[in-house]
């Protein structure tokens, strides 16, 4: 394999059942922080009321629509980068990593934008009322709005998992949760921006 071989590559060209254990554990770790962002925010918004949190709530199931894009996007990358890895092709890897990273901000624009104007009637057909529509509308427009960020972040970790960094890509998410946690209330109490 041309190039330097990392760490994590030494461990996917290793043992089996060494790198099973030593990518799996990192990964499911990073997988609960990163389900816990919508959790955290339900939680902070409660303190606002029944309405703040029902608009966060019924925002949910397009969160983790982008969640479930993002992630299999960034798991169909990362396994390819794992065989492009496997077969000792360095620039094929590369490559796979870079197209991976392209389509994650195609699809994040593509199922995320068209959303943004229609917002208000898309929450009143599910059975929302007027105003927790509204601020449905308001909380998801900033996280439609930052979706390419969501998606970038999930398919670089996946990236990373494929590159056997497992670790690393762990690290990433426990930051950003933690981030999530310390900023939330400041953003929602503090600067007064409540669910926005």
């Amino acid at each position: 394999m041309e190039g330097k071989i990392t760490e994590g590559v030494k461990t996917l060209l290793g043992d089996p059942k060494k790198a099973v254990l030593k990518l799996s554990i990192p990964m499911m770790v990073a997988m609960f922080v990163s389900s816990m962002y919508n959790v955290v925010d339900a939680i902070w918004v409660s303190g606002l009321g029944s309405n703040a949190l029902a608009a966060v709530g019924l925002f949910f199931p397009f969160f983790m629509m982008i969640v479930a894009l993002a992630s299999g996007i960034g798991v169909g990358g990362s396994s390819a980068i794992s065989r492009r890895i496997g077969e000792g092709d360095k620039e094929a890897a590369d490559n796979t990593a870079i197209h991976t990273f392209l389509m994650g901000v195609i699809i994040a624009g593509a199922v995320s934008l068209p959303f943004i104007p229609f917002l208000n009637q898309i929450f009143v057909s599910m059975g929302s009322n007027a105003s927790v529509a509204g601020m449905a509308s308001r909380y998801a427009q900033i996280l439609f709005g930052g979706s390419i960020f969501l998606f970038l972040s999930y398919i670089g970790n996946a990236i990373l998992r494929g590159e056997g960094d497992a670790k690393r890509a762990m690290y990433a998410m426990i930051i950003g949760s933690v981030l999530n946690i310390i900023l939330d209330p400041i953003f929602i109490y503090t600067f007064n921006l409540a669910v926005v």
